[in-house]
């Protein structure tokens, strides 16, 4: 039972609505969209957060879900104003036909629990949406309704127990190290692993017919047939499918797959990272890339769900059969979902840890220890060798403006053997899209951190595929990196500041057995694909 409301917090107090403007997809494809935001009257110091959930109504009846996150302004001692960063309609689908109508539900965060609002709101209607003009919206409870959107929060005493048992047990985590190596038919690829815990997630409902069996999917994309055909399935079966991706790859696309995850019923929610910090090179995004299988197998890597379509991209990742590990993916998982994400204490010399963007990951002095922190002080304490297998690279900075570059630098001077690998065709400036040449392609000029790299003494070997292509390609998409031959960084996190500011994972392992593994992967890209090196 629901013993206090949103409301009592906070208030919505107006929408508005941008006119409409052309946006284009990777693949080309024009969408007309609208921003809208919702600005709210919070009755508590800015430490209270407010979250949105947005539900775009269409013709077809379908419903398409987003969280949006806002930023306070106005701040007092008791009080303040949030507004939402940017809300993205599409006001016409080619599937789903005209939007219908636009509502809201919010989230207030306070003292570690999320509360829910009693109602749901009207932000636009229809005539709204489809009129010329911008659009300012007073918001009242006329014609709102019941919010039936529930999040939920894990103890952190629990999770604090599990992180303790993982490091003195590591082999508690049952962790095999996934290569997909460009074979989406090979048994040891994660496709394999997915699909056959998807059927024994729906075994074990079959099994316990009125316990709850979940499946908890918090990946970029998952444009991939028979992907969503399993979640279908398993949704069909009594399973509880619940699926987070990216804003963008649900609304900014006219695939079926995601289409027929809005029609089945199955929880699907597109969650509006954005940011307006000016260290993003790029547009931040959800880019966490992990799969919860029944609170007792998970899989995180490198991969989007996209086999259908980049099924000769290397990749990796790691699974694991732990319900420790896979109560601390559902404490992220959660949190995305519009909860709070709870505090524990790490160790950063510890065996394992599992590190995420906004974690609340603490070290002895209090402090957050997160992605970004990790990948420079790992390299700082290299002592003979880092392995670098990457997507791609910048200039990620630390708290003190202190750079990843700077950081491989200073290990290559000091002495520390650096091999970096990179994806060939994202090393150089300019549009990936435009068709070259590989002569066109390497007079383009390097990226500047790699630049600095190169002019640095550090020798960066360039991969592409063995063909040329009438686009060139590099199949490289891992964000992989082994330091004195036992410490692997591995995860969904780019190394760059961009990757910072978005939902990102990235795992840290200190084993032999496993960074062998890893190493044995980056030998294998270089004996495998052309390798151009530049020193």
């Amino acid at each position: 039972m629901q013993h206090q409301w949103a409301e009592s917090l906070a208030r919505p107090v107006s929408g508005w609505l941008s006119l409409p403007y052309e946006r284009w997809n990777d693949f080309g494809e024009s969408f007309w969209l609208r921003r809208a935001s919702v600005t709210f009257d919070v009755f508590w110091g800015v430490e209270a957060n407010v979250k949105v959930l947005v539900k775009v109504y269409y013709e077809d009846g379908t419903c398409d879900h987003y969280l949006a996150h806002t930023d306070p302004f106005d701040t007092q001692w008791d009080r303040h104003r949030r507004a939402t960063r940017d809300i993205f309609i599409r006001t016409e689908s080619r599937h789903q036909g005209r939007a219908t109508c636009v509502k809201f539900a919010y989230i207030i965060h306070q003292h570690g629990r999320s509360i829910p609002s009693q109602q749901e709101y009207i932000l636009m209607d229809g005539p709204d949406l489809h009129g010329y003009g911008e659009r300012h919206r007073s918001m009242s409870g006329q014609w709102s309704t019941p919010n039936g959107y529930r999040t939920s929060e894990l103890d952190a005493g629990t999770l604090q127990r599990d992180v303790d048992w993982i490091n003195t047990r590591p082999e508690s985590l049952h962790l095999i190290p996934k290569f997909t190596k460009g074979q989406t038919w090979h048994p040891y690829h994660p496709k394999r692993y997915i699909h056959d815990h998807i059927d024994k997630v729906v075994w074990k409902k079959r099994v316990d017919p009125h316990g709850l069996h979940a499946i908890k999917v918090c990946v970029d994309c998952i444009d991939d047939g028979d992907f969503c055909n399993h979640l279908i399935h398993a949704h069909h079966q009594g399973v509880l499918v619940q699926v987070i991706v990216d804003w963008r790859k649900m609304t900014l696309t006219n695939s079926h797959n995601y289409l027929r995850l809005k029609r089945s019923g199955i929880e699907l929610i597109g969650d509006i990272c954005t940011t307006r910090d000016p260290m993003a090179e790029v547009a931040t995004d959800m880019h966490n890339k992990f799969i919860i299988f029944d609170n007792e197998d998970c899989i995180v890597g490198s991969f989007n769900i996209t086999f259908d379509q980049w099924g000769a991209n290397w990749e990796s990742g790691m699974t694991f059969h732990s319900q420790g590990m896979c109560r601390l993916l559902d404490n992220i998982f959660q949190s995305v979902r519009g909860g709070v994400i709870q505090r524990y204490g790490i160790d950063p010399y510890s065996r394992f840890n599992l590190l995420y963007t906004f974690g609340r990951t603490a070290m002895l002095n209090g402090l957050y220890y997160r992605p970004h922190h990790a990948i420079l002080a790992e390299i700082n304490r290299a002592r003979h060798s880092i392995d670098l297998c990457l997507f791609l690279i910048g200039e990620l900075r630390g708290e003190h403006g202190d750079s990843v570059i700077d950081a491989l630098l200073h290990a290559h001077y000091r002495g520390v053997r650096v091999r970096a690998i990179f994806n060939g065709h994202l090393a150089w400036q300019g549009d990936i899209r435009k068709p070259r040449t590989m002569d066109e392609e390497f007079r383009r000029p390097l990226l500047p951190a790699l630049q600095r790299l190169k002019e640095g003494g550090v020798g960066l070997h360039l991969v592409y595929g063995v063909y040329d292509q009438r686009v060139p390609y590099s199949p490289i998409h891992s964000k992989q990196c082994v330091i004195d031959g036992h410490i692997v960084l591995d995860g969904s996190f780019n190394w760059y500041n961009t990757s910072v500011l978005s939902h990102d994972l990235l795992l840290v392992v200190n084993d032999h057995q496993v960074a062998r593994h890893y190493l044995d992967e980056a030998q294998q890209i270089l004996n495998t694909f052309r390798v151009f090196y530049l020193h």
